[in-house]
C-alpha cells in the first residue's frame, strides 16, 4: 500500500532569534483534510513553528515542505500564494478598516472577481454576526467577533492549509466554545486541513485527528487526539487532570 505523501512535512528544523535556539530539531506531518494541534507551555515554541511554516522565522537548518515541495527558502507572499494561510495570535485584523474591508484584504491576491463574491457571500453566511457588522471597523467589534473576522479573512484566500495561533487567547468561554465549533465546522464542512496552535488543550484535542506536544523546542509526544487525552503525562501537564 501507498502512503499519500503529507500536506505539510517539517523534517528536522531548527530556528533561531539571534543565537537563541527556539525550535530544535522540529519533525511534524499534517494529512489533507486533517486538523492537527501543537499544544504545550508558553515558550514551548508553538508560535515559532507556525512562523516558520509561514517563511517569517525561516529555519536555518531543515526542511519544509508543502505538497511535496520545499517551501522553507520562499518569501512569506509566495508561501501564502502556494496556499498556506495564517491567523495570527491576538488576530491582527485591520482595525480602521471595515468588516468587508478586512474581508476583502484576505482575497488579496485573488484574481477571481466572481469566486471572491460567492466566497464572500458564504462566509457572511457562515458567521452570520459579521453579516450583521459588515460596514462597522474591526476596531470595534468585541474580542470574539474580531476572531470571526480573522478567520474569515484567512478563508477568503481559500487556503489548502490554515494555520492558527491562539485562537481563544483572551476570549471568554461562551465564544471560546463557539470559536472551536466554527474550527471543527470548517474542517467537517469545508475539508479545510487546519494546523492548530493551543494552550488550551482540552480543547484544541476536541477538535483535532492528532497532535504533538513541544517542549523547550522539542517533539516530545506525537499520537492520535483520543491517546493523547488518555496519556497521563498529557493529562496532568496540559489538561489538569
Amino acid at each position: 500500500m501507498i502512503t499519500p505523501e503529507p500536506l505539510l512535512k517539517i523534517d528536522d528544523i531548527h530556528s533561531f532569534y539571534g543565537n537563541i535556539e527556539a525550535l530544535k530539531g522540529i519533525r511534524l506531518e499534517v494529512a489533507e483534510a486533517e486538523v492537527v494541534t501543537l499544544i504545550g507551555a508558553n515558550g514551548a515554541g508553538k508560535s515559532t513553528t507556525l512562523m516558520s511554516i509561514c517563511g517569517l522565522t525561516p529555519p536555518r537548518r531543515g526542511a519544509i515542505y508543502f505538497q511535496g515541495e520545499p517551501i522553507h527558502g520562499l518569501a512569506p507572499h509566495r508561501i501564502v500564494a502556494r496556499g498556506i494561510v495564517q491567523v495570527p495570535e491576538g488576530r491582527r485584523i485591520f482595525p480602521e478598516l471595515t468588516v468587508l474591508e478586512n474581508l476583502g484584504m484576505g482575497a488579496f491576491l485573488r484574481r477571481d472577481p466572481q469566486g471572491i463574491k460567492a466566497d464572500l457571500d458564504d462566509l457572511l453566511g457562515l458567521f452570520p454576526i459579521l453579516a450583521q457588522r459588515r460596514r462597522q471597523p474591526g476596531g470595534t467589534l468585541s474580542g470574539g467577533e474580531q476572531q470571526m473576522l480573522a478567520i474569515a479573512r484567512a478563508l477568503m484566500g481559500r487556503p489548502r492549509l490554515l494555520l492558527l495561533d491562539e485562537p481563544s487567547l483572551g476570549l471568554a468561554p461562551l465564544v471560546v466554545r463557539r470559536i472551536f465549533e466554527t474550527i471543527a465546522a470548517i474542517n467537517r464542512e469545508r475539508r479545510t486541513t487546519i494546523l492548530l496552535v493551543e494552550q488550551n488543550a482540552n480543547l484544541a484535542l476536541k477538535v483535532a485527528h492528532r497532535g504533538y506536544v513541544l517542549e523547550n523546542g522539542r517533539i516530545t509526544l506525537a499520537a492520535d487526539a483520543a491517546a493523547l487525552v488518555a496519556d497521563e503525562r498529557v493529562r496532568q501537564a496540559y489538561l489538569g487532570i
